[in-house]
């Protein structure tokens, strides 16, 4: 058996020491490092309940009913553009001298208001024109109710309180008229320049109370 010679028997020792010194070299750095550990899945999300057929039914009769309104109450304006527009109409013949006209087409007019508010009872506006047409049409008592009507649902519509003086005037009754010149203009609406001006006119058409003649007899009053 041959025996390595001292020289090589010192060059393999000191190769086999570097390569255990490089291995624990190793070991030691994979042991220094974290630990990456894998991503956790993520959590699972649970379905959404589901509507019970009572409450799908519920929400899809809401939503019809709503639609339903919409379409009425398009239907409703609709017919009260329309009636706006008759008024105007027959403002201009009422204007022009063809009064049987007029009053007809105020009659027109009031028909289409009474089926906007059988579509939207809610519907001040309407209910306003159509005491204001059935005003213009001779109608005083449909006229007040129709204007009660309105003011019930706005009390603050200062269009109505200013028909409905008008609607007092014809009846005759300056006091009320007057009344509901005092709210308009404790409110600053600009609708109490237009009745103070009707009440004006109506109060000088009233006849001049009886006054003593020369003798200091009064006029006999009428009978």
């Amino acid at each position: 058996m041959t025996r390595l010679v001292p020289s090589l028997r010192s060059a393999a020792s000191r190769r086999a020491a570097w390569v255990i010194l490089s291995l624990a070299a190793v070991l030691s750095l994979a042991a220094a490092l974290p630990c990456t550990a894998a991503p956790s899945p993520p959590p699972r999300q649970e379905p959404p309940p589901q509507a019970s057929p009572a409450a799908s039914a519920a929400a899809d009769d809401k939503l019809s009913a709503a639609a339903a309104k919409n379409a009425t109450r398009v239907e409703a304006e609709s017919l009260y553009a329309a009636g706006y527009r008759d008024v105007e109409k027959a403002k201009k013949e009422k204007a022009s001298g063809k009064a049987k006209d007029a009053t007809k087409r105020f009659g027109k007019a009031r028909g289409k208001f009474e089926q906007a508010v059988k579509l939207d009872p809610d519907y001040f506006e309407a209910w306003n024109m159509l005491g204001y047409s059935a005003r213009q049409a001779g109608d005083l008592k449909a006229s007040f109710a129709a204007y009660d009507r309105c003011l019930t649902i706005k009390p603050d519509y200062d269009e109505a309180h200013e028909y409905r003086g008008e609607a007092y005037l014809l009846s005759g009754d300056i006091d009320r008229a007057k009344a509901e010149l005092a709210w308009l203009r404790a409110e600053g609406s600009d609708e109490a320049d237009e009745l103070a001006e009707a009440i004006e006119k109506a109060e000088a058409k009233k006849p001049a109370l009886a006054t003593p003649d020369a003798s200091g007899s009064k006029e006999p009053e009428a009978k």
